[in-house]
């Protein structure tokens, strides 16, 4: 089903064709792959910020060298007398992209009968056979070679800037360092979206701050949340308004160029809500037709 086709027929809230459910969370060719954005340059709980220059010099070591564990107790474990610390290694990495002030990472877990398989089976099944799938969230560890102390500009405070580090570790964890890096996925993310057209339906991805306009700055304070008499501040208004604005056949939706995704992102965007957020809504909005109309079959 093309976009226009997909326009065409908005019910209560959008449908998608058989193609797209292709993409909800399974192995592929056998393996078992997760996505993340793994780092990204807000500042984190420590008030540090790593520069992705730095993520992207040691990338060719990280592939080499690194591995996916569980709360870095492969690093740790040594140190801190953690019995069979390398137990908790769930898999590699196989591809990393950054993308201006974000890098992604594609993942292989383990499987089979080993110690580390069993984490990884755990892992994967958290995500794939429950309801509600686990949080998990990417955390980047490894060793620092280089810092300063410098003033953010957005809040004139303090803060350590990593710009040099030797990658070796990344971990899957429920409270990560970094704020507002989204939940992992066993769906293509950032970069890794391309191969799908730019299309894509995720699990469900939480940014972890509020998006009312009053708390805005800048132009983002000026956008179009007139338009729906407050400001969208929770997914179920939201998932109300981008229902309607598609059954409206809102122009800035249907009159466009642009893979449907992008187009609704944008759309999240002219009202208000902040970028980040508006990909983790439009890719909820996505999974959740996808549910509904498999549910209906």
């Amino acid at each position: 089903m093309n976009d226009e086709a997909l326009l065409a027929n908005i019910p209560e809230y959008i449908t998608l064709g058989s193609a797209f459910l292709k993409a909800t969370p399974a192995e592929e060719g056998g393996e078992r792959l997760l996505y993340m954005e793994a780092s990204n340059e807000d500042p984190d709980h420590q008030d540090e910020v790593v520069l992705q220059k730095a993520l992207e010099e040691s990338a060719d070591y990280f592939l080499r060298h690194g591995n996916i564990d569980l709360s870095h107790y492969t690093l740790l474990g040594p140190k801190a007398g953690i019995p069979n610390h390398l137990e908790y290694e769930i898999g590699k990495p196989i591809e990393v992209s950054v993308e201006g002030t974000r890098t992604f990472v594609k993942a292989q877990l383990y499987k089979g009968d080993s110690a580390m398989a069993r984490n990884a089976n755990m892992v994967w099944d958290s995500l794939t056979k429950q309801s509600p799938p686990a949080r998990w969230y990417p955390s980047v560890g490894g060793s620092v070679l280089s810092k300063s102390v410098q003033i953010d500009p957005a809040t004139q405070q303090r803060v350590a800037v990593v710009d040099k580090v030797r990658w070796s570790n990344l971990a899957l964890d429920r409270m990560p360092v970094n704020k507002t890096v989204p939940e992992i996925s066993t769906i293509p993310v950032g970069t890794f979206t391309k191969s799908l057209g730019g299309f894509v339906i995720a699990k469900t991805l939480t940014a972890g701050y509020g998006t009312d306009s009053a708390a805005l700055g800048g132009g983002a304070s000026l956008r179009m949340q007139s338009l729906y008499g407050a400001p969208i501040s929770d997914y179920d208004t939201f998932k109300t308004a981008i229902a309607n604005a598609l059954k409206s056949r809102d122009t800035t939706i249907s009159v466009n160029e642009h893979p449907l995704k992008t187009r609704l992102i944008d759309w999240a965007e002219s009202t208000g809500i902040d970028g980040n957020q508006a990909v983790s809504w439009v890719h909820r909005f996505l999974f959740d037709a996808a549910k509904d109309l498999k549910t209906k079959r």
